[in-house]
């Protein structure tokens, strides 16, 4: 039988069609982006994090889909006890030299919730570098998803995203939080 920690990285098995991922990365070009923080302080630290990030509302149409990415994996694979989006969704646009340093993402949250998955979702192919690297004891697993594929994996989890080296890099992140663990 599988233990519950070997339940670590989801991938989805469709990609979102090109019309949804151009239609996703219009809007996200639309909003106003700002400079990513590290933690709940907003800590603009470029040497931990450097990128462009802007939030979507948890009922906007781009956070449905992410929604049901997430659910379909935790029904099927993870089986966490889950209550919703913690936050509203994050969209992230590196450039060349932009990075996000090692991180976790289990941050405790009012009424006795945390985060418990984890979702980067990858809109475009056109950059170089970007890869997500998980450490997956005992080794590390780098990752570049096709645009429209979605990794989850458990908010517990050290990551991180190594530097673009050409291009752009455009994803969507979004956290399902749950009851503590028992």
């Amino acid at each position: 039988m599988e233990a519950f920690t070997d339940r670590t990285l989801y991938k989805t098995p469709s990609k979102l069609p090109p019309r949804f991922i151009e239609e996703i990365i219009k809007e996200i070009e639309s909003c106003d982006q700002k400079d990513s923080v590290v933690s709940r302080q907003d800590v603009l630290n470029k040497s931990i994090r450097s990128s462009k990030q802007t939030w979507m509302n948890w009922d906007n149409w781009i956070a449905g889909i992410c929604y049901n990415m997430m659910i379909s994996a935790n029904n099927g694979f993870f089986h966490y006890d889950l209550n919703h989006f913690d936050s509203g969704i994050q969209a992230t646009i590196y450039t060349e030299g932009d990075h996000y340093d090692w991180h976790t993402d289990p941050l405790p949250f009012e009424g006795g919730k945390e985060r418990k998955l984890s979702m980067s979702l990858l809109l475009n192919e056109e950059y170089e570098g970007g890869e997500l690297e998980l450490e997956l004891k005992p080794w590390h697993t780098i990752l570049k998803p096709s645009a429209g594929e979605a990794l989850i994996f458990p908010a517990w989890i050290p990551h991180r995203v190594l530097p673009v080296t050409k291009g752009r890099r455009i994803s969507v992140v979004a956290w399902m939080n749950g009851p503590h663990w028992k």
